[in-house]
C-alpha cells in the first residue's frame, strides 16, 4: 500500500468561516446574507489567493463589506466600518481566531484595500475593504 504524502490530511482553515467566527462579536455577520436579514450586517467573500502546499500555509485574500441602512446615513455606516476594519486589524496583535473548539493561528495579514464605498442598493450603504491573510495548514476537520 502506497504512504500518503506528508501533508494528507491538512489543509489551510476556511477563510470565511473563520473571518465570520472573527468578525461575529461586532454584529451579524455571514458568508452570504438573506434578503430581510436585519443592518448592520457584515459581509465575507473570499476572493482570490494562493496556496504553498509544501511549505504548508496559504494566503487568501477576502473582501469584508460592511453594509448598513441608507436612513441611517453614511457617517453611521463609516462609523460601523471603521469598527469591521478596526477588528480586522485586531488580528496583528492578537493573532487568533476561535471557531468552536477549534484555534486557529494566522501568520500575517495585510491591508489590500482599505475600505471604501460600493454601491450596494438603493436602501443599503456598503464599504468594502480587501485583506490578504497567512493561514497554516490544520489537520482536516
Amino acid at each position: 500500500m502506497p504512504s500518503q504524502p506528508p501533508l494528507y490530511g491538512y489543509a489551510p482553515e476556511d477563510i470565511e468561516t473563520a473571518l465570520v467566527a472573527h468578525l461575529s462579536p461586532l454584529r451579524r455577520c455571514g458568508f452570504e446574507r438573506q434578503a430581510g436579514d436585519p443592518l448592520p450586517f457584515t459581509l465575507v467573500s473570499h476572493i482570490t489567493g494562493t496556496e504553498s502546499a509544501n511549505e504548508g500555509y496559504a494566503d487568501p485574500v477576502v473582501s469584508v463589506h460592511t453594509l448598513c441602512d441608507k436612513t441611517l446615513g453614511a457617517p453611521a455606516a463609516r462609523d460601523e466600518s471603521i469598527k469591521t476594519h478596526c477588528r480586522m486589524l485586531a488580528l496583528l496583535l492578537d493573532p487568533t481566531i476561535v471557531i468552536g473548539n477549534r484555534t486557529i493561528a494566522v501568520q500575517y495579514v495585510e491591508v489590500v484595500e482599505q475600505p471604501r464605498w460600493e454601491f450596494f442598493s438603493d436602501n443599503v450603504l456598503r464599504k468594502v475593504g480587501r485583506y490578504r491573510l497567512g493561514l497554516p495548514y490544520v489537520p482536516a476537520a
